[in-house]
């Protein structure tokens, strides 16, 4: 399978490496990492997993002009992909993917009217160091995929699974991934927030911060509960309202700010995409401005340290 991928970030670096894996013939688009990825190949430190690959995908400057591909990869943070879709427009491919947290996914599908779309989201993070991007991923690598407001087409699904036909990568489809992506905000901001209180050392992070934590991610399912967003996936929301499921996530959160997890997977996004993280505020802000619901008070409070 043709594969075109834009986007060489912790998230598409990982989602290349698994493309190259199951076999495709790949080419990546890159400008500030060309010369290095042309030269070295894609290197990636898997973290946890304590081993180090090398890939050597078609590395280019810009999309061939006048080739096909079975599928094109949009792999940016928020704030970027609208930059590209005058780019993704022009594309020759059966399905666009454009994976991400996305609060203008809306704006993105009109845009790209008449192609085939989906959006996604990768469970993985990391940063570049040294020439490598270092990893931090579960043992399975999950890509949850689908329409914006509907569920992915048999065929569209199949074109997925195909392309990650590897161990490791699980497909995960679901039916809607705009509500997915804020559900998404509702757990990942609040302790983004707190991440900024520590000026990025969440290790200083308190019990009471974790708490805190989950209060502000409460109140987002809440709001979000009633305006009438779906849940996703479903039941997240029982980690945060009380019981067995949140005490097991507070411990989650707890060990996360005490080791290299929490570096990993939370502080170093904080650190090195705060432009995507006062995106993502933004947004949300505007959703809730356009959308009146429940009061965040715990929410509205933490907010302030990104904005400081």
């Amino acid at each position: 399978m043709k594969a075109l991928v834009y986007g060489t970030g912790a998230i598409g670096s990982l989602m290349i490496h698994y493309l190259c894996k199951a076999g495709n013939d790949v080419t990546v688009v890159a400008r500030k990492k060309y010369d290095s990825l042309r030269q070295n190949g894609l290197v990636i430190r898997h973290y946890f997993q304590r081993t180090t690959t090398t890939d050597h995908p078609k590395i280019v400057d810009k999309a061939p002009d006048g080739e096909d591909f079975d599928i094109v990869f949009s792999v940016m943070q928020s704030q970027q992909q609208k930059a590209l879709l005058d780019v993704l427009a022009t594309l020759n491919t059966k399905l666009i993917v454009l994976v991400g947290n996305n609060l203008e996914a809306d704006y993105c599908l009109d845009y790209l009217k008449g192609k085939n779309v989906l959006f996604a989201f990768q469970n993985s993070a990391g940063r570049r160091e040294d020439g490598k991007t270092i990893v931090g991923r579960m043992p399975v690598t999950e890509l949850v995929i689908g329409g914006l407001h509907n569920a992915t087409s048999d065929v569209d699904l199949q074109i997925i699974r195909k392309a990650f036909a590897v161990n490791g990568y699980k497909i995960t489809a679901t039916d809607d991934m705009y509500a997915y992506y804020l559900c998404h905000v509702a757990e990942v901001m609040p302790y983004a927030y707190m991440c900024y209180k520590t000026n990025c050392n969440i290790k200083q992070l308190s019990r009471g911060d974790i708490k805190t934590i989950m209060k502000a991610s409460n109140e987002c399912f809440n709001y979000l509960k009633g305006i009438g967003i779906n849940v996703r996936p479903k039941n997240e929301d029982k980690f945060y309202s009380g019981g067995l499921k949140t005490t097991a996530m507070f411990l989650l959160y707890r060990l996360m700010s005490k080791t290299v997890l929490g570096r990993l997977m939370i502080q170093d996004h904080c650190e090195n995409g705060i432009e995507e993280m006062r995106y993502i505020d933004q947004e949300f802000e505007k959703f809730r401005a356009k959308n009146i619901g429940a009061p965040m008070p715990v929410w509205n409070g933490i907010r302030e340290y990104l904005k400081n």
